[in-house]
């Protein structure tokens, strides 16, 4: 429906889950107990009850940073830098971009790093490093991603957000790289070594802060880092030469307010539940909803503070009419992967795949996830079609139940940026710029399958290893 008939998400998701209904009902070999479709609604519904808790607030944050202007502030900032194009262009890609994205999520980060990077290159080149810039969405909206997933595999957070980071540690630097050479150096190879070092510090940021089980805002907080060790060694180097004062190189006030409230807000609920302030829990099927540690709470009370404790009515309408349709396709994503997987459906595709060499599971299970991504759009939806199904097929008896859902993770959210309603997105915030350069929803296509086909490669060779080292 979404590829062929060029239907929105949310009915073909609706769709799928009705005619896994209907084969549940007609074939016999497909059986659903009253009492476990009461746990699986249960579960799921906790599990979409997840997703709007943090969907709701954050593109509620996003309406009030806009209107605010702080993303105009952090756009002239960037554009600002006292940094040449090639390293501009790989800290908003290994940076900005993923802390921005990571915050709100929904590709509000195009609002910022797309009218910089047409600043920086013509709009072909320009557009195509702001798909780049989309890759952090295993941690995007806050993780929202990876708790999904979690949620549906019975798996620790911290355990799939750090194999997670493991299995992606590579796709960082290739698309950092990628994006900086699309800006034709001079210095081909020392552009490419210094993109590489920005994307693996966003690596090894990503896996550092979900092994000490920070994976909520570890977008954030590793594309933070990231900035903040370019614009050092920046300072660094202008202080010796002497051509250029470090205060240029800080952030606007308002962007450090606003970023440092919900940041602040996160370790004020860590702290209050390791405090043994209840978590206000509730649990059904495999699945549970804690308020307390939700990022949903930091997302709306820096809202409201930067508000002055006064809610916005119109933004909560656009935070509304903006999430309904992502989250009726979440609904009915999670609702088919259910019913799929409760009633055995999943069970048999996964006995049709068992019967594979594990090599070549390996080299099926990044391309699944990746399908997933591509047809929803989103990283999260892609989890809740595939996620079941990924774990099952994972070769038995060698302990890759997690790394295998860690794949889908990775997989679904480094194919997200080359789906249709990204690109189309993408189009939308370069309004004329794009149409007058000539850039087309089918030519960003063709080069996101490109890079999608790079990226599948590292993803691969990530599984094949994980199988023959298991």
């Amino acid at each position: 429906m979404i590829t062929g008939l060029r239907q929105p998400a949310h009915r073909a998701a609706v769709a799928g889950a009705a005619v896994a209904a209907v084969l549940i009902w007609w074939l016999p070999d497909f059986a659903l107990p009253g009492d476990v479709l009461a746990a699986a609604a249960g579960g799921g519904g906790l599990l979409v009850l997840n997703a709007a808790a943090v969907m709701l607030p954050g593109v509620y944050l996003s309406q009030v940073l806009t209107r605010r202007e702080v993303h105009r502030s952090l756009q002239e900032w960037v554009r600002g830098l006292p940094l040449p194009g090639p390293a501009k262009i790989a800290l908003v890609v290994a940076g900005i971009a993923p802390t921005v994205e990571a915050l709100t999520g929904f590709g509000v980060s195009l609002l910022v790093t797309v009218p910089v990077l047409l600043a920086l290159a013509p709009p072909p080149t320009a557009l195509r490093q702001a798909m780049l810039g989309m890759n952090i969405m295993p941690w995007g909206t806050l993780g929202l991603a990876t708790l999904i997933g979690a949620g549906l595999t019975g798996t620790q957070a911290s355990a799939l957000g750090t194999a997670t980071a493991v299995s992606s540690s590579l796709v960082f630097p290739l698309v950092t790289v990628w994006a900086a050479l699309l800006a034709r150096p001079r210095r081909r190879f020392r552009t490419a070594a210094m993109a590489a070092g920005a994307g693996g510090a966003l690596s090894l940021g990503l896996l550092a802060l979900n092994r000490a089980g920070v994976v909520q805002p570890a977008g954030v907080v590793a594309g933070l880092l990231t900035t903040t060790v370019g614009l050092v060694l920046c300072a660094v180097r202008r202080s010796r030469s002497g051509t250029e004062r470090p205060g240029r190189l800080l952030p606007p006030r308002t962007v450090v307010h606003a970023y440092g409230l919900v940041l602040g807000g996160i370790a004020l609920t860590r702290a209050a539940t390791t405090a043994g302030v209840p978590r206000l829990e509730l649990h059904a099927g495999n699945a549970s909803f804690a308020l307390l540690s939700s990022p949903g709470l930091p997302l709306l009370a820096a809202a409201l503070l930067l508000d002055r404790g006064r809610p916005h009515a119109q933004d909560a309408r656009a935070a509304l009419a903006r999430v309904g349709r992502p989250l009726l396709a979440l609904t009915g994503f999670v609702a088919l992967g259910l019913l799929m997987a409760d009633s055995g459906m999943i069970g048999e595709l996964g006995a049709a795949v068992a019967g594979a060499p594990p090599l070549v599971t390996a080299l099926a299970a990044p391309a699944l996830g990746m399908l997933s991504g591509f047809i929803t759009g989103s990283n999260v939806g892609g989890n809740a079609l595939m996620m079941p199904l990924q774990e099952r097929i994972a070769p038995g008896g060698m302990g890759l139940d997690t790394w295998f859902a860690a794949l889908q993770n990775s997989a679904a959210g480094h194919a997200v940026f080359t789906s249709l309603p990204m690109i189309m997105l993408i189009l939308a915030v370069a309004g004329d710029r794009a149409k007058t350069a000539g850039v087309s929803e089918h030519s960003l296509l063709r080069f996101g399958l490109k890079v999608a086909a790079a990226v599948y490669a590292v993803l691969g060779a990530t599984a094949v290893a994980l199988v023959s080292f298991a």
